[in-house]
């Protein structure tokens, strides 16, 4: 097939230092062509295409709108679009019938907050990131979603050689309040732990939020920012557990807790949106409704009995190659039976 993987215009594939989405479309290129597809890959230019993979280079920065105006003419000559940004202006090639390939939408965030409608076509084959979330999906606007699973490198996410886990609680994802880690401060501080907050706080948007948390790091707690992927997973393998406190966002799928269990780092989460099929309960971590809850357990040091290997082998699931392969038959199916 060919196929094009549109990723967003905020950060160049693969991403210099720790994100999701647009690691993920660098990912989804490189296998598919690894697959024997033919991919043209959408990003920012200064973005590395994966071998084998073209790269049609955006803006960074820009709208989506004005990048797609750069891009849509090339789409008709494609099977397939797995478009991963936010505003998925593809569709709106295939709307006005120029466009006969399915457009995979793929749902990187609660489906609540990225449309008020569904696309405007009749199949719009979107792609939701785990199954709480295509439930979520269907109940809202009323089409179907099928599930692809995110992947992760699991050569890349894995214990630290020689790395000896600490006493630290690590909270690890942006620096927003929706992520949730002033529930972790308090926590650590009402209880006295050591925690290590590391996250990305330049994009979040939220700069006085950041100073508030900036402001609560002191003795037990340490405020470290953004870090590389290859400093993340130097948290993972040394942190006693990754605090993920989604209280108030539906998780649509979550890679930190997939990533730290790769690590071996078992995971405490709330019970909200893919968590469910994310962690173990029990086996790799908990999952919980408040945070009293959290704190119960923090202070009753309920994970030291989660076993690393366990955690390593639930991880073996969420694998990049695992996901190629899903978007690949998910492509498959929309080509030939149009759509969902």
């Amino acid at each position: 097939m060919k196929i094009v993987v549109v990723s967003t215009t905020i950060m160049t594939c693969p991403p210099a230092g720790y994100s999701g989405l647009e690691m993920l479309s660098w990912q989804q290129a490189e296998g598919l062509a690894k697959r024997g597809h033919n991919v043209l890959l959408v990003a920012p230019k200064g973005s590395t295409a994966p071998p084998g993979v073209e790269l049609h280079g955006t803006t960074l920065g820009e709208s989506e709108m004005q990048a797609y105006s750069g891009y849509w003419h090339r789409l008709p000559g494609y099977d397939a679009v797995i478009d991963n940004s936010w505003q998925k202006w593809s569709y709106i090639l295939k709307a006005e019938g120029k466009l006969k390939a399915p457009v995979l939408g793929v749902l990187h965030a609660p489906a609540n907050t990225m449309y008020g409608s569904p696309p405007p076509i009749v199949q719009p084959c979107l792609v939701a990131i785990s199954r709480d979330q295509a439930t979520h999906a269907s109940e809202i606007w009323g089409v179907p979603a099928r599930t692809c699973h995110n992947g992760i490198d699991l050569g890349f996410y894995r214990p630290s050689p020689g790395v000896a886990r600490t006493d630290r609680y690590l909270f690890l994802a942006r620096m927003s309040k929706i992520k949730g880690p002033h529930i972790a401060v308090d926590v650590a501080r009402k209880l006295r732990v050591s925690l290590d907050l590391v996250g990305d706080d330049r994009i979040t948007g939220e700069p006085e939020y950041a100073q508030r948390l900036l402001a609560q790091a002191k003795n037990n707690i340490a405020y470290h920012g953004g870090k590389s992927r290859e400093e993340c997973v130097k948290f993972f393998s040394v942190g006693k557990a990754l605090l993920h406190m989604n209280l108030h966002f539906r998780e649509p799928f979550g890679l930190a807790p997939v990533e730290a269990q790769a690590c071996g780092c078992p995971v405490i989460a709330f019970d909200h949106g893919a968590m469910r099929e994310t962690v173990k309960h029990g086996t790799t971590g908990f999952l919980v409704k408040t945070q009293d809850e959290v704190e119960e357990l923090v202070r009753t040091n309920a994970v030291a009995k989660i076993r690393s290997e366990d955690c390593i082998e639930w991880a073996k699931q969420f694998s990049v190659e695992r996901m190629v392969e899903g978007y690949e038959k998910l492509a498959l199916e929309a080509l030939e039976t149009g759509g969902w």
